[in-house]
């Protein structure tokens, strides 16, 4: 009896290690690769000569950085837990998207900008970018003038020159009272018949058309870009 049950364990052993050997070992799963992200980064370099009013913030230097942030796609799920950086100053998230007003030294305005973007499972990303040129008014500056009399407008770029879209308005009343797009010179006037009297007039001129750059990598969604826009205020008021 012993033998015939010591022969049939052996018989089971063998028959499990004939099926083990022959059993293939589970396939494992690929890591995916992170989703790539949608990223759009719009830049402002900011000349004010001053803000709301004549007198109020005079000669503020700053940079505008807004962050757009989503999911696989520019239609995708803004994330928004993020960690944004740029110029050692952490980004706040607002409704769907991040951003930053980081103010600066007149006399040190970056050449370029890095930003850093900091996703949970995700490489973290690094762009840096040059900023082409900075757009600034030089006339007039922040005073109490004359109505009824031309104002001439006089503004400059820093390196490339580019058309500016000029806009004046009360500030008010909102009512704008010169408008002209697309001016390739440096200077423009606002006749004397659209100045009012006893009020605030703002002043904006900005580029017309923005630097632009596409990024690109396993990372980035399909349209994802950098977008630079110089532009320049201030603030004066009639008498």
């Amino acid at each position: 009896m012993r033998a015939r049950s010591s022969k049939l364990l052996a018989l089971l052993l063998l028959a499990a290690v004939g099926l083990c050997s022959g059993q293939e070992a589970p396939a494992q799963d690929t890591p995916k690769p992170p989703e790539p992200l949608f990223v759009r980064v719009t830049v402002y370099p900011t000349v004010s000569l001053s803000r709301y009013d004549f007198n109020n913030d005079i000669d503020v230097t700053d940079i505008r950085i807004y962050v757009e942030l989503r999911r696989g796609s520019q239609e995708g799920k803004s994330v928004a837990d993020a960690r944004i950086s740029a110029l050692a100053e952490n980004l706040e998230y607002q409704t769907d998207h991040y951003e930053k007003r980081i103010i600066l030294g007149k006399n040190s305005l970056p050449a370029e900008v890095e930003v850093e973007i900091a996703v949970k499972n995700q490489p973290v990303i690094r762009e840096k970018f040059p900023l082409p040129s900075w757009l600034a008014l030089t006339d007039p500056l922040p005073a109490v003038l004359e109505s009824a009399k031309d104002l001439p407008i006089h503004w400059q770029f820093s390196r490339f020159t580019a058309p500016v879209d000029i806009l004046a308005y009360d500030f008010k009343t909102g009512k704008a009272l010169f408008r002209r797009n697309h001016v390739e010179e440096t200077s423009s006037v606002v006749p004397a018949a659209d100045v009012p009297a006893s009020t605030i007039i703002r002043i904006r001129v900005i580029q017309s058309w923005f630097y632009k750059r596409f990024l690109g990598g396993e990372v980035y969604a399909r349209g994802s870009e950098v977008n630079i826009i110089p532009w320049s205020q201030v603030f004066i008021r009639t008498k």
